[in-house]
């Protein structure tokens, strides 16, 4: 049973982390932001976004723990970037 809820949870983080990148990446060609500026905080957040949700299409995550982790990183990211967005920071 803890395989199906682990399987769920990696298909709803997907989806998060999708809609976290389509987010960040309409903002980066909307500011022309390269995608590659490894000086630029967006694209920091951009490549950070990436890299984890290419791990869960891996399944490099393979317990809840690590699962929970990855949700609260996506969660940080996606504050963080409405507060950029929003010139809070």
């Amino acid at each position: 049973m803890d395989d199906y809820f682990i399987t769920a949870k990696e298909e709803v983080l997907r989806e998060v982390g999708s809609i976290i990148m389509a987010d960040i990446l309409k903002y980066m060609v909307d500011h022309n932001i390269e995608c590659h500026d490894s000086k630029n905080p967006i694209s920091i957040l951009c490549k950070k976004v990436s890299e984890m949700s290419d791990a869960l299409v891996q399944n490099v995550y393979h317990t809840m723990e690590e699962l929970e982790m990855v949700s609260a990183q996506f969660k940080f990211i996606k504050e963080y970037f409405g507060e950029i967005k929003n010139g809070c920071v």
